[in-house]
C-alpha cells in the first residue's frame, strides 16, 4: 500500500467516540473512569523511525497520555494493555495509517472538584458525562451548567419513568426538574426508602434548587447568549445539582445488607 491510500486522519471528538466504542467492546469496567480523564496525543511521524520496526515504512505513530485522578488511573492501569489494544483497534489502522506506539497513563493531582456523575448507561449520558468532565478538567465549570442540566434531565425522566411517574402533563408537556424531583422525594418516602428525615428534607430542598437551576440555565449559562455565571457560583451550583443526582442515584440502588446467619 502506498503512502498516499491512508487517510492519516484522528476522528473527530476521540475522546467521546472512543469511550462509547469501548463500552461496546468489552470495555465497559473502565468505562466511567475512562470518561473523567483527559486525551491528549502526539503524532511521532513515521512510525518505522519512532521505533516500530516491520512493514511500517508508510504507517505513522501516536503517542496518547490519558491524564486523571488516581483512582481512575488505577482502574486503567490494570487494563493498560487492553486500552491500548483498543485504541489500535478503534483508530482502524489498515484505513487511517496510524500505530500506536505508546499509551502513558498519568495522575494529576488538581482535581478540585471532585465531581462524580451517576453511572447511567447510554450513548447520550456517555457523551454528556464527557463533556462535561472535560469542561471540569480544562476549569471552565460554566461550561458545564447547560450540559448538566441536559443530563439531569434526561436522568430524572428515566428513573420517573422505571417507577411509572408521570413526566409529562396531558397535553404532553414535559413537566420541569423541580417537578420531577418532588415527584420523586413523594415516592421514596411512600415506599420507605429514607432512613433518616434529614435525608427526606434534603431532597424535598431540591425542588427549589431545581427550579432555580432551571433559571441559571436559562439565563446565565451558555444555553443561550447570556451573561454567564461566575465560575465559583457556576461550580457550587455545579457541586449541589451532582450532590442530589447522586443521592438518587444511590436510593435506586441501595440494598439491605445480608444478615449474617
Amino acid at each position: 500500500m502506498g503512502q498516499y491510500d491512508f487517510s492519516y486522519e484522528i476522528p473527530d471528538n476521540f475522546s467521546t467516540k472512543f469511550v462509547h466504542f469501548l463500552r461496546n467492546n468489552d470495555g465497559a469496567d473502565i468505562v466511567q473512569a475512562l470518561s473523567r480523564c483527559n486525551f491528549e496525543y502526539e503524532d511521532l511521524g513515521l512510525a518505522y523511525y519512532a521505533g516500530l520496526k516491520g512493514d511500517t515504512w508508510d504507517r505513522k505513530a501516536l503517542d496518547f497520555t490519558i491524564t486523571g485522578a488516581e483512582k481512575d488511573i488505577s482502574i486503567l492501569k490494570c487494563r493498560k494493555s487492553f486500552l491500548k489494544e483498543r485504541i489500535q483497534q478503534f483508530l482502524r489502522p489498515s484505513s487511517s495509517g496510524f500505530l500506536v506506539r505508546n499509551v502513558d497513563l498519568l495522575v494529576i493531582d488538581d482535581d478540585k472538584y471532585g465531581i462524580v456523575l451517576p453511572q447511567e448507561q447510554g450513548e447520550t449520558f456517555e457523551i454528556l458525562a464527557n463533556d462535561i468532565y472535560n469542561a471540569l478538567a480544562k476549569n471552565e465549570p460554566t461550561l458545564v451548567l447547560d450540559r448538566l442540566h441536559t443530563y439531569s434531565t434526561r436522568f430524572l425522566r428515566d428513573i420517573c419513568r422505571k417507577h411509572n411517574i408521570l413526566i409529562a402533563n396531558d397535553k404532553g408537556e414535559h413537566y420541569a426538574l423541580q417537578i420531577l424531583a418532588g415527584s420523586l422525594a413523594k415516592y421514596y418516602k411512600a415506599i420507605g426508602a429514607f432512613q433518616s428525615d434529614f435525608v427526606y428534607q434534603t431532597l424535598k430542598m431540591s425542588i427549589g434548587t431545581f427550579e432555580k437551576y432551571n433559571s441559571i440555565r436559562n439565563l446565565h449559562s451558555y444555553a443561550h447568549d447570556n451573561n454567564v455565571l461566575n465560575n465559583s457560583e457556576a461550580t457550587y451550583v455545579v457541586r449541589i445539582v451532582t450532590a442530589t443526582l447522586s443521592l438518587i442515584h444511590e436510593l435506586e440502588h441501595y440494598e439491605e445488607p445480608s444478615l449474617p446467619f
